[in-house]
């Protein structure tokens, strides 16, 4: 359901296609306001325009020449269209990701357009805003802005802005499983776009038609509407789209089990998209081709194509695709029966189905903490309005005042009838004045009410991630278990010999992946064990003694790598640490040195002190970290560029690890590392 709800927003609201500038509008826009430079209605329209031109590629000049165009409205006075850049604004923060942001300029847009009366950017108004809604999960409240948006627009017979509204209601339909519902509003919009002529909008809503018909499976409909799109295409030289519908075609025909017309049309979409360097196109386009080659049966061609589909999600961080290609390797590996490799594959695929589900968890989140915020908007909002009516209740007061002393001053043969007429008007102003105060009270009330609505739900959030926390703690532990009998079972296997050599192979993989999994388990409780904030345990003890004895316990580990593992300076000092934290700090370190170097390289290990610190050194040979890596370092579960050189795992929580442990100890650690030419951490700590 999560993965499908994204997939649907990115083709509502990024549109069907991957829709890029107009730069031929945009340069003659650029012109028209150089040759325009008073300051009148006709600047502020192309400023506006501008910055509608921009919202795809460039967000940030959306924003920039929307606050001109409102600067330039207020200045004017504007009786009308003010609302427009704001709206301009809002969209263009929700491309980037601001969802707060962009639904106070839409509220603001609300509010603009609502005193101008401005019905047709009204109706934007609450189209947009149900599209952020639609986008958190909103469902709801999305539907009650999409119907006032539909309503307003066939009031004002804005077309364009119906086939909008009907293509986000559509969606919404598409998301709850009422295709019926979905087919008749993306046909509405379809048949207006149609009457409208704008080739480009005529291809999206075709193609929205098609997938919309995929979804379905009825590939005989999809292909009639993705060929009219197709054509669209054509007309306009729109090369990009149309090799992204060549996809969608190819798809189809594969599932009608026409492969020599799948193969041949998304061979056509590809080369079009290597030309004009699609990145974001091709790991789908590889991963449909490898598909194709796969039914036909030709598996060197279908294991080809999935591995550059691999490497290119991989690059652009396409978890869905990456997870995809290693859905097909694993069948693929099986149709060969190559168990290792399938073994592989099928694993890959797995950590990465259960990767989207945590992403799609967090989301989850995030959209409880926007729907959280909004309510805190529009609370504040409440309140705002409530103090601009008492302050407009005391102006006219004054105001009243004002004029009666006048007449006082003019008319002052008639002062005890004006007496007693400001007598009158002011109880019925402390009357208006005393329902106000009411008012206020009673919104006080309800904020104070939802303050602790909201605060039973943060409370039920804490009492969720603990309830995760000891749930990982369980399954954990009751993993350690069967992997340990796993494991013991492999030895017995072993030590009995006789094995042929492929059984050693697999009995070696088994061994490998058991002991995989218990040094990740025992990861995950180490790092579960330091979350629960124990207190360090401090004791003396000879630093240069505890050096050695790593040293010798890690010397195996080097010598199978062919590794030259030393100490290059260390005094026999006695340092108070707690020396468990230190012990876990410095294996993980020669851990990860000795897994990243390569053969017949050295590592380095010293140790010494100053007048306020004393520190430990680690140094290897390696690959080194980028700056990019840098960023990462201490984060749980992120492997970086540098992979491990004789096929060792690594699961990205010793350096997270590290970092903890010496926070606790209100230690420092510093990195000195070239991509390429090795590294070393330096951890000091207070104190001799």
């Amino acid at each position: 359901m999560n993965k499908k709800f994204i997939i649907l927003s990115f083709l509502l609201f990024c549109g069907t296609f991957s829709f890029s500038q107009n730069v031929q509008l945009i340069d003659s826009l650029h012109k028209s306001i150089k040759s325009h430079p008073t300051e009148d209605q006709r600047k502020f329209e192309l400023l506006s325009d501008l910055a509608w031109e921009h919202r795809w590629a460039n967000p940030d000049s959306t924003i920039y020449y929307s606050q001109k165009a409102v600067a330039l409205g207020k200045k004017l006075n504007l009786s009308k269209g003010l609302a427009e850049p704001l709206n301009f604004m809002g969209v263009a923060y929700n491309y980037k990701g601001n969802r707060i942001t962009a639904f106070e300029k839409y509220d603001e847009a609300l509010r603009v357009s609502t005193a101008q009366k401005d019905s047709s950017q009204i109706a934007h108004t609450h189209n947009n805003l149900g599209r952020l809604f639609f986008e958190q999960g909103l469902l709801s409240r999305s539907y009650e802005h999409f119907i006032r948006a539909l309503s307003l627009f066939e009031a004002v017979n804005d077309l364009s802005g119906l086939a909008y509204t009907y293509q986000s209601l559509a969606a919404l339909y598409k998301l709850q499983h009422d295709h019926a519902k979905a087919e008749s509003n993306f046909k509405k919009a379809y048949n207006i776009r149609l009457s409208l002529g704008n080739t480009r909008d005529i291809m999206s809503a075709l193609a929205q038609l098609g997938r919309l018909f995929q979804e379905t499976n009825e590939h005989d409909k999809a292909l009639h509407y993705l060929h009219l799109a197709d054509s669209a295409g054509r007309i306009i030289h729109d090369e990009i789209n149309l090799a992204d519908i060549k996809t969608y075609i190819a798809d189809s025909y594969l599932s009608k089990g026409l492969l020599q017309e799948a193969e041949a049309i998304c061979l056509e979409g590809l080369n079009v998209m290597l030309k004009k360097n699609a990145v974001r196109m091709l790991p789908q386009a590889y991963l449909m081709l490898g598909q194709i080659k796969f039914t036909k049966g030709e598996l060197g061609e279908a294991k080809k194509y999935l591995n550059i589909a691999l490497t290119m999600a991989a690059q652009s961080n396409d978890l869905s695709s990456k997870m995809d290609a290693y859905y097909w390797l694993w069948r693929l590996s099986e149709q060969q029966h190559d168990k290792v490799s399938s073994l592989q594959h099928h694993n890959q695929y797995l950590i990465l189905k259960d990767s989207i589900k945590d992403l799609d968890l967090t989301r989850q989140v995030e959209r409880l903490q926007f729907e959280i915020e909004i309510q805190r908007k529009e609370q504040e909002n409440q309140l705002l309005k409530a103090n601009d009516e008492k302050s407009e209740a005391i102006i006219k007061q004054q105001k009243l005042q004002n004029i009666i002393l006048i007449v006082v001053i003019v008319f002052g043969s008639i002062l005890g009838f004006v007496q007693w007429r400001n007598d009158k008007k002011r109880r019925e102003i402390n009357e208006k004045l005393g329902q106000q105060n009411q008012f206020i009270a009673n919104q006080r009330e309800e904020i104070i009410q939802q303050n602790e609505n909201l605060f039973r739900r943060n409370q039920e959030l804490s009492d969720l991630n603990h309830e995760k926390d000891t749930l990982m703690s369980i399954v954990a532990h009751d993993l350690k278990s069967p992997l340990n009998r796993i494991k013991g079972i492999a030895d017995l296997m072993e030590l009995e010999g006789k094995l042929p050599d492929e059984q050693k192979v697999y009995l070696q993989m088994t061994k490998d992946a058991t002991q995989a999994g218990l040094d990740l388990i025992k990861d995950l409780l180490d790092v579960h064990m330091l979350e629960e904030n124990a207190a360090p345990n401090f004791s003396n003890f000879d630093i240069s003694q505890f050096l050695l004895e790593k040293i010798d316990a890690f010397g195996p580990s080097a010598e199978s790598k062919n590794i030259h593992l030393h100490i290059t300076k260390i005094n026999n000092d006695e340092v108070r640490i707690d020396k468990d934290y230190l012990n876990r700090i410095v294996d993980n370190l020669i851990s990860n040195a000795i897994k990243f170097s390569k053969k017949n390289s050295s590592i380095e290990v010293s140790a010494g002190h100053s007048s306020s610190d004393f520190w430990i050194s680690v140094k290897d040979h390696g690959p080194g970290f980028s700056e990019s890596d840098k960023t990462h370092l201490f984060q749980k579960f992120k492997k970086l560029s540098a992979r491990p050189t004789a096929g060792e795992t690594s699961n990205g929580l010793g350096l997270a690890i590290v970092k903890t442990l010496v926070d606790r100890l209100k230690g420092k650690i510093e990195l000195i590392s070239e991509q390429g030419k090795g590294s070393e951490f330096i951890i000091r700590f207070p104190g001799k």
